[in-house]
């Protein structure tokens, strides 16, 4: 049985998920995906030996505070930002061809310079390798800035696809869910672009793949995949309760210990490194008066977040700065939800109303499958509670990260917060639920009939939306 089901999501992920990946990330316009124009410039500055972003004298015109980003070809930001020709100076009556002929004529510049990007300029490097692979040889064989940063798109998908096969063919239970998590429209979306989290996503679940499994191996790789994700993303930092209570054969508490401290140390130190050399007041807008959580005087004015004023507001109020995903984003839960499933293009295109719903069903049926499939091997009760602190724990993180960056200082909410940002929490799951049998195993194939449905009717949907949104 085991070996069977591998086979069918190995098949499912190779013939259902990954070339709709592909059409997405050649039919969809540059710079409809979020974010992807600083991360094409975090591409090509990692493939001119640029490590780190780096704060710069000038004063960002938006926030009027101190920039950051990179040194880079302005030519390819200007494709990688402006793929649909939106902002290209033809007539109003110019068809979507057109605006789109625009963009991809866009020249290389003649020399790299300085490009603003704050938020990306944080990041670290691993994840764009493909990127920036694929990228400079596009760039070798002669391609324009906008055919350069298709490639770079092709140099993710392929890693995700290798990445997703891995995790699918390593993963002892839960492939079903870790098909849904790569198959969602959202994943899909991301995994044909620049945008890392895409990668991310795909190294969160061979990182937790391996994890199910007792061999010293596996639990080392996992470790390191962890390690990645914490690095790239902090706001993960809790997944270091992961090794830390798994228990393989063999391996004793200095080892788990040791584990912990491989998924932590990088992603702190980096953080660290970044404070001191990179960050930058976000949330450029015009001048606030802040919120009602704001210890100081009312009166003060400011232009952007401040992290150190915000830390001020976090030690005056702890304890309902950390309920406020409970309370004031409560309201917000159901679009981060349908963020999860997927708003494609700058999340500005919404799936049918009826596809979410079938999309829920799927992912709860693979739930339900994952519930009915114990562990071949026992756990004990620490690991299924390390995963259940360190899924609220992450999400508390990724809170309170947009609460320090992205949200008025002392304001009684928390702006900025994405779907996406979630994802990667899914295959966690494979760590938390299944203990017991319920149904006989001859009843398995129910819980595949929803799962298959949505990624075939995804694949029938997504490229009309794609055609009704870019090129009509």
């Amino acid at each position: 049985m085991r070996l069977s089901e591998r086979r069918a999501v190995l098949a499912c992920f190779l013939i259902l998920v990954v070339p709709l990946a592909v059409f997405c990330a050649f039919r969809v316009p540059l710079g409809q995906v979020p974010d992807e124009g600083p991360h094409v410039v975090r591409a090509d500055s990692l493939l001119h030996g640029e490590i780190m972003g780096h704060r710069v004298a000038r004063t960002n015109p938006d926030s009027g505070a101190q920039d950051a980003g990179f040194t880079a070809n302005v030519g390819l930001a200007y494709a990688a930002s402006f793929g649909t020709g939106a902002s290209a100076p033809l007539p109003p009556s110019a068809t979507a061809a057109e605006r789109l002929a625009w963009a991809r004529g866009i020249p290389w510049s003649p020399s790299r310079s300085f490009v603003s990007s704050a938020n990306t300029a944080a990041y670290a490097p691993p994840s764009y390798v493909p990127a920036a692979i694929a990228l400079g040889i596009a760039k070798r064989l002669g391609a324009t800035p906008h055919w350069a940063a298709i490639a770079a798109r092709f140099g993710n998908l392929v890693v995700f696809t290798l990445l997703g096969v891995l995790a699918l063919a390593c993963a002892e239970r839960g492939r079903l869910l870790l098909l849904m998590t790569l198959g969602l429209p959202m994943t899909v979306w991301l995994a044909g672009s620049v945008n890392q989290d895409g990668l991310l996503i795909a190294v969160a679940s061979l990182g937790v793949a391996l994890l199910t499994r007792a061999d010293r191996r596996s639990f080392w790789m996992g470790t390191a995949l962890l390690a990645l994700l914490a690095l790239q993303k902090p706001p993960f930092l809790p997944l270091l309760l992961l090794p830390l209570t798994r228990s393989v054969t063999g391996l004793g508490w200095r080892s788990r210990v040791a584990a912990a401290l491989i998924v932590a140390v990088p992603g702190v130190l980096w953080s660290l490194a970044v404070m001191h050399w990179v960050s930058v007041p976000l949330l450029p807008g015009p001048t606030y008066h802040p919120g009602p959580l704001w210890p100081g005087d009312p009166h003060l004015t400011f232009r952007s977040s401040v992290a150190a004023a915000q830390m001020r507001v976090v030690l005056t109020h702890p304890l309902r700065v950390a309920l406020l995903p409970l309370t004031a984003q409560a309201t917000h839960f159901a679009t981060y939800w349908r963020q999860v499933l997927g708003v494609l293009g700058d999340l500005t295109i919404d799936l049918p109303h009826w596809l979410y719903g079938l999309w829920s069903v799927a992912l709860l049926s693979a739930l339900a499958a994952l519930v009915n499939r114990p562990s071949a091997r026992p756990v004990g009760p620490w690991l299924p509670l390390a995963a259940a602190v360190a899924m609220a724990g992450s999400a508390e993180l990724i809170f309170l990260t947009q609460y320090m960056t992205w949200t008025p200082v002392g304001a009684a909410r928390v702006d900025g917060v994405q779907g996406r940002y979630f994802i990667p929490m899914l295959p966690i799951l494979l760590l938390l639920l299944g203990r017991w049998q319920i149904l006989p195993p001859r009843f398995n194939w129910i819980s595949w009939i929803a799962p298959l449905a949505a990624l075939i009717v995804s694949d029938a949907v997504i490229p009309g939306l794609i055609a009704s949104n870019y090129y009509r």
